[in-house]
C-alpha cells in the first residue's frame, strides 16, 4: 500500500495492488487497483497511465509532522 496524489485535482488515493487485466484486447497488462482516501469506490488504471496521473506521497514526512496513527 502507497499513498498518491492526483495530479490533477490534489485528492488522496491508496494504492491497494497490482491486478492483471483479463479483456481480450488487453490480456495480462499490469494494473493498479486503488481507492480514495475518502471512499471505498474502486479504481483500477494501466501502471504507466497510473504513475503519469499520481505522484507519491512521502508518508514518513506525514507521521512526522502528525505523529503514528492511533496516538
Amino acid at each position: 500500500m502507497a499513498l498518491f496524489r492526483n495530479k490533477k485535482n490534489g485528492n488522496l488515493y491508496i494504492t491497494l495492488d497490482t491486478v492483471t487485466n483479463a479483456t481480450n484486447t488487453q490480456d495480462d497488462q499490469e494494473m493498479i487497483l486503488y481507492k480514495p482516501v475518502e471512499s471505498e469506490r474502486l479504481f483500477c488504471r494501466e501502471q504507466e497511465e497510473f504513475h503519469q496521473k499520481f505522484i507519491p506521497v512521502n508518508t514518513d514526512k506525514i507521521i512526522e509532522l502528525l505523529g503514528p496513527l492511533g496516538q
